[in-house]
């Protein structure tokens, strides 16, 4: 009896062990099945975060660009409204009909009022043309220079660009070139003339073809170099030749030029009726307060004389919280840019174009949260590269929640525009070493390792 029960015990325990290893290898198998599946969820919830990731990224981008058009478009908008407003006044004013009014000696002067300050009125432009077509006797190089001035006028009624990819001028361009280079022959017109040319030559040399490199510069400042006038180039080819200074980083030179503008242009108080005079001013004061923050390392002895002229126009202005003199002497030509601009009507964004440079003139002051908060201000009437970039850098220099965020938003804004858009070398210019390195750094890091490099002496 004994043998029976312990044969029965023993076939119990072994059905139990069989029955415990089905089970465990039961529990095994649904272990390695919870697991590839939970490796396949992993791997799709990957999958599917990188999707909306990069869907995340690619609607913020789109975003970004929509509000680069949208300002673009309002500035347009605003634009039309202004030229569409002066020409009513205009026609409203012209009392008297252009019939028989072709009086070369007053289009010759209109079209040097022109060429020299840019000033220009409905009745001027159909003065000049009206000279051009009129049979009354004048000399070849008289005419040419009427027919040049005609053509200029032409071009910047047309809105037309030089497209990168173009070869020589643009025919209207041309044809203004040629009539300059045969009015230069004559001795008395050679400045007007020469004046002409360097407008082609600053024309091209802006446009996005030649983006300010040198050898399209060059050009411009062999024109005015060959302006012989007993009171030398006028407002508006001082003003062409310090915005390719600027560019190719000749920050000195800039100024002085600026500020020589500035001293012909007049401080434009009150309002003028020729906006072209008051939009010649206003880059002037503006050209002026920037580069007087990108000359903040240059004694002060060796910028006597356009410190002196920056003052004579700009004044002290209102009481500002720079600590250096030279700052607040930038502001207060910045400010007076600003006001100019409020005065051509034109929009926040576009206002905002002299704003952002008031950055600089903080940071030159190492006052990192007034240029925070400048840049914050900034960012509200639109985007802009040099903006962002500040923003960026400047919120790595404060400790507070909202400072983090406004980093974190102004990086990705940086990653998305062009890295050309930074213009490295007058940013070079308006940063300090220090800062301009840690610019570098930020560039470097948005822009998968590429650097924002300064190459003034690349030919066109």
């Amino acid at each position: 009896m004994s043998d029976k029960i312990e044969h029965d015990l023993t076939e119990l325990i072994s059905s139990e062990q069989r029955g415990f290893r089905r089970i465990l290898f039961a529990g095994f198998g649904i272990l390695l099945l919870v697991v590839a599946m939970s490796a396949a969820l992993g791997v799709y919830y990957f999958s599917v975060s990188n999707t909306l990731r990069q869907t995340s990224e690619n609607l913020t981008r789109d975003a970004f660009r929509s509000r680069i058009e949208l300002d673009r478009h309002t500035n347009q908008v605003a634009n039309l409204e202004r030229a569409s407003r002066r020409t009513y006044e205009e026609f409203r004013d012209a009392s008297v009909s252009m019939t028989g009014r072709a009086d070369r000696n007053a289009a010759l002067a209109a079209a040097t009022a022109y060429l020299q300050r840019g000033s220009h009125s409905l009745n001027d432009e159909l003065l000049i043309e009206a000279a051009v077509e009129s049979r009354a006797p004048a000399s070849a190089e008289t005419l040419a220079i009427l027919a040049g001035s005609r053509d200029l006028l032409r071009w910047e009624r047309s809105g037309e660009q030089i497209a990168p990819a173009m070869e020589g001028l643009p025919p209207v361009l041309e044809s203004a070139s040629a009539a300059f280079r045969q009015a230069a022959a004559d001795p008395e017109l050679a400045h007007i003339a020469q004046t002409g040319l360097a407008w082609v030559s600053f024309i091209d040399a802006s446009s996005n073809r030649g983006s300010y490199q040198t050898g399209y510069c060059e050009k411009v400042f062999d024109a005015i170099q060959a302006i012989r006038d007993e009171s030398g180039p006028g407002p508006q080819p001082l003003y062409w030749r310090a915005q390719c200074e600027r560019k190719l980083g000749r920050s000195i030179e800039a100024l002085g030029d600026y500020a020589h503008a500035l001293a012909q242009s007049g401080t434009a108080e009150g309002e003028r009726r020729d906006e072209a005079e008051l939009t010649l001013a206003m880059n002037a004061f503006h050209g002026v307060g920037t580069q007087l923050i990108a000359t903040s390392d240059v004694p002060d002895e060796e910028l006597e004389e356009q410190r002196a002229l920056a003052a004579q126009a700009c004044g002290a202005g209102e009481a500002t919280d720079h600590k250096s003199d030279r700052m607040k002497l930038a502001r207060a030509c910045l400010d007076r840019a600003i006001d100019l601009r409020r005065q051509l009507r034109q929009t926040s964004n576009q206002v905002s174009g002299t704003g952002e440079n008031i950055t600089f003139a903080y940071l030159r002051d190492g006052q990192f949260q007034e240029a925070f908060n400048n840049t914050v201000s900034v960012e509200r009437t639109g985007l802009f590269p040099w903006n962002e970039l500040a923003r960026a850098l400047t919120a790595g220099h404060l400790a507070t929640q909202g400072a983090r965020a406004a980093e974190r938003q102004a990086r990705l804004n940086v990653r998305f525009f062009e890295i050309e858009r930074f213009n490295p070398c007058e940013l070079q210019a308006l940063l300090s070493a220090e800062l301009f390195a840690e610019a570098q750094s930020i560039i470097r890091a948005e822009h998968g390792g590429k650097s924002l490099v300064c190459t003034p002496a690349e030919a066109a």
